[in-house]
């Protein structure tokens, strides 16, 4: 076979091929955003505004009844840059490309995917404020994922088109769960054969496996916590409390919490869904001699078209965090959190970052259709005859309608 000169286009293609193939939990995300940025030649720190869904509330009668508009927005800002630098010489330059493929740009395209997909999930799950499951337990009856999607529905989500991103044990407890309970053979024989969950189950329609699912670790209580409202009256994004453990508690944000009597609503109807509405902290605090002001999302808001609960917490309203008891401890637990979200919950942009110059040869690789953007710089070091290079992404995501999706803790 002739010898090929590996050039930075086909590089970069090649890497892109395998770099699309392999993002799994971020490519569910809705990511048509990228336009904003294509071939500005973006910077960290580059923002978009999305602008939120219009939220309404009915008038009875026949007389009209004008309501405020209140368009709001959500950041989504490139802040993630990442990439993969190396170096090869002349001779290595002009080889068989089946040995390229296999010796650099395969694992290149994993690596920088797997970072790309790492930083993605992460950056949106903090925000997601309903969840299901207990810390530390992996679930192991479909049920619980039944209960993820009907807080969602509660919520007003659509109800096509959802996804489910497991982490590897998640994905195989479940799939041993369920394996003697679906009769289509197809179904069966998939998840038998993968060892993947089969799609369309659970009123789930795509299901992944993926070793980039976030893990959390909560906060905890060492002490015995009987957390309370002090105070009744309280909406907002801080809720003061007490009754905490004295010097021994520390929250985490990302952490989960209710309060007694605060029901979410449906978003449309604002009718009562009858579950404790769930509220994700937005910071780390500890607390002061059993004092804690809680920073929540979604914040507490009572009526009007905005309105997400049924009523605010009353005063010496219990607390209950993640799944600590009145009068228990909660220990710092590390917990999957798998998601179950529709791809309006979370958006990703990908930027085109800007061409080099000063003797650099580059190209870029800018797809529409896979929403992907990167960069491969290659630069001649004539001392050593070495070929330096860098593969780069910059991108973003953001959660956009936290409502949309639910954790499930393992």
């Amino acid at each position: 076979m002739a010898n090929t000169l590996a050039t930075p286009d086909w590089t970069t293609f090649e890497v892109a091929r395998y770099f699309a193939n392999s993002l799994r939990g971020v490519g569910q995300f809705n990511r048509t955003y990228s336009d904003e940025f294509v071939q500005a030649g973006a910077k960290v720190g580059d923002t978009v505004k999305i602008r939120l869904p219009q939220q309404f509330t009915t008038s009875s009668g026949e007389g009209l009844e004008e309501q405020n508009l209140l368009d709001e927005t959500v950041n989504l800002v490139l802040n993630r840059r990442r990439h993969i630098g190396f170096g090869y010489s002349s001779a290595e330059a002009t080889t068989d490309i089946q040995e390229i493929r296999t010796r650099y740009v395969q694992p290149a395209a994993e690596t920088l995917a797997s970072t790309y997909d790492r930083l993605a999930l992460a950056d949106v799950y903090k925000d997601v404020y309903t969840k299901v499951g207990v810390p530390g337990t992996t679930p192991n009856d479909p049920l619980t994922y039944l209960q993820g999607v009907a807080r969602m529905l509660d919520l007003a989500c659509p109800d096509e088109g959802l996804c489910a991103i497991l982490a590897p044990l998640s994905n195989a407890t479940l799939s041993d769960a369920v394996n003697a309970l679906f009769h289509p053979a197809r179904q069966i024989a998939a998840t038998y054969e993968k060892g993947q969950f089969a799609a369309d189950q659970l009123g789930i329609a795509k299901w992944f496996n993926d070793q980039n699912i976030p893990r959390h670790t909560t906060g905890a209580c060492t002490g015995a916590s009987t957390p309370l409202v002090n105070g009744a009256g309280q909406t907002g994004s801080s809720i003061v409390s007490d009754g905490w453990g004295s010097g021994v508690c520390s929250l985490k944000e990302g952490d989960i919490i209710t309060f007694a009597g605060v029901y979410a609503v449906n978003p449309l109807s604002k009718e009562s869904t009858g579950q404790l509405a769930q509220f994700t902290l937005t910071a780390d605090i500890s607390d002061t001699a059993g004092a804690i002001t809680l920073p929540i999302a979604p914040a507490i808001v009572t009526s009007g078209a905005k309105q997400n609960v049924s009523a605010g917490p009353a005063n010496n309203a219990v607390i209950t965090f993640w799944s600590m008891t009145a009068g228990g401890t909660q220990a710092a637990t590390v917990t999957p959190q798998n998601l179950i979200f529709h791809r309006d919950a979370f958006a990703n942009a990908n930027a085109d970052l800007a061409m080099p110059r000063g003797g650099a040869t580059a190209s870029r690789v800018s797809s529409k259709m896979l929403n992907i953007s990167l960069r491969y710089v290659e630069q001649f070091d004539i001392k050593d005859d070495q070929n330096r290079s860098r593969l780069d992404f910059l991108m973003g995501s953001v959660a956009v309608q936290p409502r949309l999706a639910c954790r499930v803790a393992a």
